[in-house]
């Protein structure tokens, strides 16, 4: 074998290990964007009440720290709230709009809550004097725990009471 060939194929094999470790380069990196990306979803369900006949639902999707889902709380022969909600997921704290309808009228209102030993806790609700409105207080405590359900599978627009 002369300098030349043995030369070329020291060259072929050096660009080959440059390719082959930027094609892994770029597979974890795809790999990587992949895990980021994909979309986690959880629900979790509250009851209350003498009979545990109140309940509240709610389904979050979770991709990246962008949070979506449908939060539903149905009291026992009360009016009920179905709404969507959106969010930020910060450091296990879901702070989002809650977009739901009551007695044929839309409202919005902050909730928030924090995923906390596989439950979900969500701060209290109070009252302002002021408006009547409820709102969530950044002071208030994380009071109300709801548990970890299977999520139904639902489709877009389904109407979500339980999971």
């Amino acid at each position: 074998m002369n300098i030349q060939t043995l030369s070329s194929l020291v060259c072929l094999a050096s660009l080959m290990a440059c390719q082959t470790g930027t094609e892994r380069q770029e597979q974890a990196g795809n790999k990587h964007n992949e895990s980021q990306n994909q979309e986690q979803k959880y629900c979790f369900l509250r009851t209350e009440g003498m009979q545990q006949q109140d309940t509240s639902f709610i389904q979050l999707m979770v991709r990246n720290e962008t949070v979506s889902g449908v939060y539903n709380v149905i009291p026992h022969e009360k009016d009920a709230r179905r709404g969507t909600v959106l969010g930020k997921l910060t450091d296990d704290v879901f702070d989002l709009v809650w977009t739901f309808t009551q007695e044929g009228m839309q409202d919005t209102l902050r909730v928030v809550f924090k995923q906390q030993d596989g439950k979900l806790l969500q701060k209290q609700l109070t009252v302002d004097t002021l408006t009547g409105r409820q709102v969530t207080v950044d002071s208030s405590r994380f009071s109300e725990t709801y548990e970890p359900v299977d999520c139904a599978p639902t489709s877009e627009g389904d109407d979500v009471d339980s999971p």
